[in-house]
């Protein structure tokens, strides 16, 4: 018998009311770095001022035709790479040229990514007065030691300084990305975390934990036993000190990596979570429509080459059991969950019929709650959420064969 809670999350917990829809959401993707972390495996090219310029043209080349097209985005996110390495100019004519096409009234939230060491006055000031509203930058660490695994260029006090410059321009949003698990971390170097985000006070934090991914200098090294990763219960002890800490400040947990003061979420996120439409600009950058995905091809030269009509690769039709698979691990991830009623309306069946097993395995170790209305991961489950997803994955592969079977 599968047994229900009815114990109600604290109302803190609860996400804004207001927030949706929050579809179509709009991202933009700036992929040149000064320098490449050593844990990075996302699309970035290096910085060259002069192929900078030529790409903000293209941007907005694509820019205009995706505005032709009707979006009217209730988000914006520029993200890389590192988008404050731009050049003054072309940060002022791509940030002006969005606001051109995109800033109308449906927008609630514009989010731009800045590195501490490439983001200054005039480029905050930009920033505003085109309407962006929202910064998140990357400190991941205030350990001098991690900060140099992790291949970091800025230095511990620069963070601090960068948001004080920020809120001194007039931002009120500011987010802060955080990494544990690196090696040779420790519960001490976490505190130091800890201070620091107590004296910086940001309205959000993502806490990710570091993966060694295929291709990257810290995998590289990792492979060639320059660097020992940390076991599992290191890494989850560093994780329940860092959590503990930042609920202590007053952050609660609204993503299994992302955690806010009260109301205020990243909702261009939340979007892609609660798989919401977006559409992205730029080299490498992909779009969902609610029925295709597809990306940018991610070459900057073939970028530039297109000028503003760049090949679609990664074309991708998302078939009901596929919509039904994103919806199960994309709700878990978040602290409200699994919309019960969704999932069997999208099913066909009740989640506790086809997944029976595996919930009685997972609600006797304790790794999820199943309410009235939504099943969500506890705070165990979160530390074993993809081992918790697969587990409930495998029993929804039923639905697919008996619709074959149809």
């Amino acid at each position: 018998m599968i047994r229900r809670s009815t114990n109600r999350r604290p109302e803190s917990d609860e996400l804004s009311t207001e927030m949706s829809p929050l579809s179509p959401g709009l991202y933009v993707h700036v992929p040149f770095c000064t320098v490449r972390c050593s844990y990075c495996d996302f699309h970035v090219a290096g910085y060259r001022a002069a192929i900078a310029e030529r790409y903000v043209d293209a941007l907005l080349v694509e820019a205009d035709l995706v505005a032709e097209s009707g979006l009217s985005p209730r988000t914006i996110f520029i993200g890389g790479g590192t988008p404050s390495a731009l050049p003054v100019g072309a940060w002022g004519r791509m940030l002006e040229g969005l606001s051109s096409r995109f800033g109308g009234g449906s927008l609630t939230e514009w989010t731009v990514e800045a590195n501490p060491g490439t983001i200054d006055e005039e480029k905050a000031r930009i920033a505003l007065a085109a309407g962006v509203n929202r910064v998140s930058t990357g400190a991941q660490t205030f350990d001098p030691q991690g900060l140099k695994v992790l291949g970091r260029e800025h230095g511990p006090e620069v963070v601090e300084g960068a948001h004080a410059l920020l809120r001194d321009a007039g931002f009120r949003r500011l987010s802060l990305d955080l990494i544990i698990g690196w090696p040779g971390q420790t519960v001490r170097s976490v505190e130091t975390d800890l201070a620091q985000v107590a004296r910086i006070d940001p309205d959000h934090i993502s806490l990710y934990h570091l993966s060694y991914e295929k291709g990257t200098a810290l995998e590289r090294r990792r492979e060639l036993g320059r660097v020992t990763p940390l076991g599992d219960d290191a890494v989850i002890a560093i994780a329940r000190r860092a959590l503990g800490g930042l609920r202590s400040a007053g952050y609660t947990r609204y993503e299994v990596s992302n955690l806010c003061r009260p109301r205020q979420e990243s909702l261009h996120n939340l979007n892609y979570w609660q798989r919401g439409t977006y559409r992205g600009i730029g080299s490498g950058a992909a779009s969902f429509d609610g029925v295709r995905r597809f990306k940018n091809r991610p070459d900057v030269g073939a970028y530039l080459r297109a000028e503003g009509r760049p090949e679609q690769v990664e074309v991708e039709e998302i078939g009901a059991q596929t919509a039904l698979e994103e919806l199960l691990f994309l709700s878990l991830r978040l602290s409200v969950g699994l919309d019960l009623s969704e999932f069997r309306e999208r099913a066909g069946v009740a989640l506790a019929d086809v997944c029976r097993s595996s919930l009685a395995e997972l609600l006797g170790e304790r790794l999820v709650e199943l309410g009235p209305s939504h099943l969500r991961a506890t705070e165990r489950g979160f530390e074993v959420l993809d081992a918790v997803i697969l587990r409930l994955w495998e029993d929804c592969q039923r639905i697919a064969r008996i619709r074959e079977c149809r």
